[in-house]
């Protein structure tokens, strides 16, 4: 029987791609004195999404991550500008990007009556929590799991493994995992060995099976 139901933030709860956006202009906006376009602003999502992607697969550390994306979007704009300040300042503006979807509140709100609630979230431990708490959804959580505190990302299971014995409950169906990402989500989830909903807001093709499919938040309540 389900107790604890693990949510993933960026994608699920909170646009990442709005937020990061609005970030990204900002910094620009600050360090090279231009309003990035759309295609600028799309460029340095493409390239953000693969040195996370590398991160995440462990391929480099997280400052060569943070730098990278800096290094080429400023080598796309053949500017140059401090890409360290950049980078830190894209980080800080970023913690006050909460851009909740509209489908969410109401299911929070559903869910928490019922489960236990948890943040598993790929990301830095502060980013996300201040967040959370700009968003105004904090409350709804009893712990956020962050890779940056736990040191392993989905899909990693030793990421699955901490939250089972930090919460000390070792019975794989009591969970279930929420999350808009193939990738880590699910198939973190699968190789966990718990129960997976792919909310599948841009109805991606799905090549992994999860148990369960959505394209809204709110159809979870038809699930749990």
């Amino acid at each position: 029987m389900i107790k604890n139901v693990l949510i993933d933030l960026d994608g699920t709860l909170l646009d990442f791609n709005k937020g990061e956006k609005n970030a990204f202009i900002e910094t620009i906006n600050k360090f090279a004195g231009i309003i990035p376009n759309d295609d600028v602003c799309n460029e340095f999502s493409k390239i953000n999404e693969f040195y996370f992607q590398e991160y995440s697969h462990g391929n480099m550390d997280r400052k060569k991550f943070h730098y990278n994306r800096f290094k080429m979007i400023y080598e796309y704009l053949n500017i140059d500008v401090d890409i360290i300040k950049s980078n830190e300042y894209y980080i800080e503006s970023l913690k006050y990007q909460a851009n909740i979807y509209d489908d969410v509140l109401d299911t929070l709100k559903y869910l928490y009556d019922k489960y236990d609630l948890f943040i598993a979230s790929n990301g830095m431990n502060s980013v996300q929590i201040k967040r959370l708490e700009k968003a105004g959804i904090n409350n709804y959580f009893k712990k956020i799991y962050v890779s940056d505190e736990i040191k392993y990302n989905k899909p990693d299971t030793k990421f699955f493994e901490y939250i089972f014995n930090d919460l000390n409950d070792f019975d794989r169906d009591n969970y279930i995992i929420i999350g808009d990402r193939l990738d880590s989500d699910i198939k973190g989830g699968i190789d966990a060995r718990i129960k997976t909903i792919y909310l599948n807001r841009e109805n991606i093709t799905n090549e992994i099976n999860p148990d369960y499919e959505i394209k809204s938040f709110n159809e979870i309540s038809s699930i749990l």
